[in-house]
This record gives C-alpha cells, sequence and structure tokens, in this order.
C-alpha cells in the first residue's frame, strides 16, 4: 500500500514537472517571436536600403515565427528552449545593431532646436539685473519670424512688464542696433545668445563678448520649421543642389540655434545618374543682395543672421538654381569626425597655422601630402589669412577636406568606427535631408564600389568650380564705417551657374569644337 502511495506522488511530481517545463517551453517561444517582431520592424526602418534581401529576411524569419508558434506542442522542449535562446540573442543583437545606426541617422535632422534671447548691455553700464531696467531705449530687431531676436525676447518684455517703464525700439538691421548700442544711442538691445559667434569675425564687433554684458537670457525649446526639402522622393535619386554651411560654434553639437555666420558656404550639385558632382565655395564676404533684407547689398555671411531660410534663398537668387537640401557641420565637430575616420590624406599647399578648436593655442601644419588630425583639418579648414586669394583659397583647401573624407568613409569596414561616425556626425550635423534620403545614400555608395570597378581611386567625379571677382572697400552706413567686401565677377557667376545646371540636367552641354580625322 506504502509502495503504491510513493508511485502515484512520483507521477504526480512528474506530471507536475513536465507542466512546469512546457510552460517555460512556451514562454521562450513567445518572447523568441516577440523579439522577433521588433527585429522585423527595426529591418523595415531601413526603407530604401536593399529592399529584395530585407523582405526575404523578413518572410523566414516569419516562417520560424509561424513554425514554432503552431509546432509548439509537438516540438521537444530542451532543443526547442536552446533554439529559442539562440534566437532571441539573435533577434536582440540584429534590432539593437539597427536601432543604434538608424536612431543616429535619425537625429541628424533636428527635429527641435533650442533658442536663446539675452537682453545685453554695455559692459560698463550700471544696470545690473532686470529690476534695474527702467526709463531705458531698448532695441529689438522688427523681424517677427526672427525665434531667437524677436520671438522670445518679446515673452521676456511681456514677462518682465519691460514695456511700461522703457520705449522699446525696433530695427530692421542688427548691426546698426548693435552700432548704436556702441555710441550710446540705445541703452541695451534683444539679441540671440549667440552673438559671440556670431559677430566675432566682423569689423568693430571683434570683442563683442569682452565688451557687452548679459541681464537675462531665456532659453526655448522648439520644433523646427526652417526651410523644408522641396524634394517630391523619399530617395535620393534625381540630380540635386545642397548647401554646405561651416558654423564656427563654442558647443561641439548643433542642437542650438540657426543663426550664425556662415563662415564656410560650398554648393554642390550632385548627379547620382552619372555620379558626377560640382563643388564651389562661395566667399563669405561676397556683396550680394540679401533676399530677406529686401535684397539689399550685403555681405552674404550676414544673411546667416537672418536664419538658414535667407542664406539659401540669396544663394538661389544669386546663381538661379534651386537648393533642395542643406548640411550644416560644425566646425568643432570636424576635429571628432576626423579623428572618428581615423585622419584623412591631404596634399597640404603650404605651411598653415591657427587657433586651435578650443581658440586656447596655436596648431600648424607644413606643407606636402600628409595625414592630417582633426585639430590639424581645422586649421586648414579655418586659415585664409595666410593664404594668397583668401577665402577663394580656404574655400578650396575646404573642398580637398571634403574630397579625402569622402575617400576615406569608403575605406571603413569595422563595425565600432562606423558607430563612432554616426555618433560623431548626428551631434554636428543639421539637415533637412529626412532619414529615408540619408538612407539612399547607401544605393549610391554601393554602385560606386560595385558597379564602377572601384579601385581605391576618387570614388566619383568631382568638378571643383572657381569663382573670381576682386575685393573692395565699401561703406556700410548702419555700422559707420569702410568694410572689406567681394566683388563677383558676373561673367563667372554666370559661368558657375551653368556648369552646376549642366550637372544637374537643367541645361545641356554645349559643344565648344568639333573635328574628324582620317588616318587614310
Amino acid at each position: 500500500m506504502e509502495k503504491t502511495k510513493v508511485t502515484s506522488k512520483t507521477i504526480k511530481n512528474k506530471k507536475l514537472k513536465k507542466k512546469r517545463t512546457f510552460r517555460l517551453h512556451v514562454l521562450f517561444i513567445f518572447v523568441g517571436i516577440i523579439t522577433n517582431f521588433y527585429f522585423i520592424y527595426r529591418i523595415s526602418q531601413l526603407g530604401p536600403i536593399e529592399p529584395v534581401l530585407r523582405t526575404v529576411l523578413i518572410g523566414l524569419l516569419l516562417i520560424i515565427d509561424f513554425y514554432f508558434f503552431y509546432k509548439k506542442r509537438k516540438l521537444k522542449q530542451g532543443p526547442a528552449i536552446f533554439f529559442m535562446i539562440l534566437f532571441t540573442i539573435f533577434n536582440v543583437a540584429g534590432a539593437s545593431f539597427i536601432g543604434r545606426v538608424y536612431d543616429s541617422i535619425d537625429s541628424i535632422n533636428k527635429s527641435k532646436i533650442a533658442y536663446s534671447s539675452s537682453l545685453i548691455v554695455m559692459k560698463d553700464s550700471k544696470i545690473q539685473f532686470i529690476d534695474d531696467v527702467t526709463n531705458l531705449k531698448i532695441g529689438i530687431t522688427n523681424d517677427t519670424l526672427s525665434i531667437d531676436n524677436y520671438v522670445i525676447a518679446q515673452e521676456i518684455i511681456e514677462e518682465h512688464k519691460l514695456d511700461h517703464d522703457n520705449e522699446i525700439i525696433p530695427y530692421q538691421d542688427i548691426s546698426k542696433m548693435l552700432t548704436d548700442l556702441y555710441e550710446g544711442e540705445i541703452d541695451s538691445l534683444f539679441i540671440s545668445s549667440n552673438y559671440p559667434v556670431m559677430f566675432q569675425q566682423t569689423t568693430g564687433f571683434e570683442n563683442i563678448q569682452n565688451d557687452v554684458r548679459e541681464i537675462i537670457h531665456k532659453d526655448k525649446t522648439i520644433k523646427k520649421e526652417e526651410y523644408a526639402s522641396t524634394s517630391d522622393s523619399a530617395s535620393v535619386t534625381k540630380p540635386f543642389t545642397v548647401l554646405l554651411m561651416g558654423v564656427d560654434s563654442e558647443k561641439d553639437n548643433l542642437q542650438r540655434n540657426s543663426y550664425a555666420n556662415g563662415d564656410s558656404l560650398i554648393v554642390v550639385t550632385f548627379n547620382p545618374h552619372t555620379l558626377s558632382a560640382t563643388m564651389m565655395s562661395i566667399p563669405r564676404d561676397s556683396y550680394l543682395p540679401i533676399s530677406c533684407r529686401n535684397n539689399q547689398k550685403n555681405k552674404l555671411t550676414h544673411a546667416g543672421w537672418y536664419g538658414t531660410d535667407c542664406m539659401i534663398e540669396t544663394i538661389e537668387n544669386t546663381f538661379d538654381i534651386d537648393i533642395q537640401y542643406y548640411v550644416k557641420v560644425n566646425f568643432k565637430g570636424v576635429v571628432n569626425l576626423v579623428n572618428a575616420l581615423g585622419g584623412i590624406d591631404v596634399e597640404v599647399p603650404k605651411r598653415l597655422c591657427t587657433d586651435n578648436s578650443d581658440r586656447t593655442g596655436k596648431i600648424c601644419i607644413n606643407k606636402g601630402y600628409q595625414t592630417l588630425n582633426g585639430e590639424q583639418a581645422l586649421v586648414l579648414a579655418r586659415n585664409r589669412y595666410d593664404l594668397a586669394q583668401g577665402d577663394i583659397d580656404r574655400g578650396y583647401n575646404q573642398q580637398l577636406i571634403i574630397k579625402a573624407m569622402i575617400q576615406k568613409m569608403t575605406t571603413i569596414r569595422d563595425v565600432n568606427q562606423l558607430l563612432s561616425i554616426l555618433d560623431t556626425v548626428s551631434k554636428n550635423l543639421d539637415t533637412n535631408l529626412t532619414t529615408d534620403e540619408i538612407l539612399s545614400f547607401y544605393n549610391i555608395f554601393k554602385e560606386i564600389l560595385t558597379t564602377t570597378n572601384y579601385q581605391g581611386g576618387d570614388v566619383f567625379f568631382i568638378n571643383q568650380l572657381r569663382l573670381s571677382g576682386y575685393g573692395k572697400m565699401i561703406y556700410y552706413p548702419s555700422m559707420k564705417q569702410d568694410l572689406w567686401n567681394y566683388i563677383l565677377d558676373e561673367d563667372s557667376i554666370e559661368d558657375v551657374s551653368k556648369e552646376m545646371k549642366i550637372n544637374l540636367e537643367k541645361e545641356e552641354p554645349v559643344m565648344i569644337k568639333e573635328f574628324t580625322f582620317s588616318p587614310s
């Protein structure tokens, strides 16, 4: 009788153990399926990258899910659990890798931008705190679309009731407003908190950071609405134009506002059909009609004070082209990007020296072909005073850096290095290219590396265009001084415009001369 009881208990325990094992078996199957669906979701985010291959992979993964879900009762529990553990690890690892790559690329197009406005006075002013701001003349731009210079400034005025006991004076020209502050015509003014960078290379305001003092500032993060892409496709398949803007920021990121000098301006056209590009640098001091200032002529770099839209529209009007995209590059971020690439190989035209990225010391590079690290590459990108043609030659050197970086990117094979590059790019670039449009460049590079018998030379043909012109001192009434400007030659503008249009397939190339030859 006792033996029967033991046997019944043993059978009961075995059934219970088997039931628990089955539950564990089912649990692992469901975990594997759930993580697999997340992996499939991440794969689907890759848009234009290998659509056929991704479809096949997703199909195989779904078949595995279907098989394990409907056969779960008939599968041997031990092997099934072991397989699902491996399957789960595979799903998590794959989803994590794609997620990190996708999220880094997705963050290049900054959806939100932090803006900041400051109320400043001259350093020797008796005004110390916001409560001291009474019976004063306060300048403010009349550009109602400017977030930094107007919108946030109006919020500060309303919050502190500054319009009750002070005279608020509207200005059309920011440089005129600053000049009046320096000359005592007004007591204070509202301006983008990025003013030290905006004006550090503007004659008369080079030392603005030490000349003025901030009374109060306000930050605000809002959705970016500036200059949406004019492309009608989610993939870069047609010839397009992009404006590269070098921003000399004090911070190692581009999450801040868009108002800053266009310190480096390069217009690139690219034709994905012919794998050819044109690259043209525009001198920052070019004297051009500024679109957002009623086409009044000014230095092109000053268009950056009024935002990206103003800069792009001014260049479009000058060269009679449409610019679909912009890419802002933080000069300081160039240091990290070049270092992440492992350096770049460049032919340096002459010995050059300039401040390091922190402006705390000097760095020099020698003439000749060499591998430059990040700080050395920044010397080549920044220096213009030691060059025969100043900004013209500097623009050409910046083109050399871009070509060298593209060249180096084609050699990247290490996954960790790729992730490091993407992290650096996501912090120091901003663009209106969508994530799918950025991902579609994969197909261009794939074609370069597979169908053009790429052997490590130039990845595609780049026609480097040069503008010509001459320097001239021009009197600026708003600043009450003569400033050096670069007057672009009209024929030069027409020539480079034509070359860009040909590459964009907007115009047909013209045969200059035809001849025939017969050996007989």
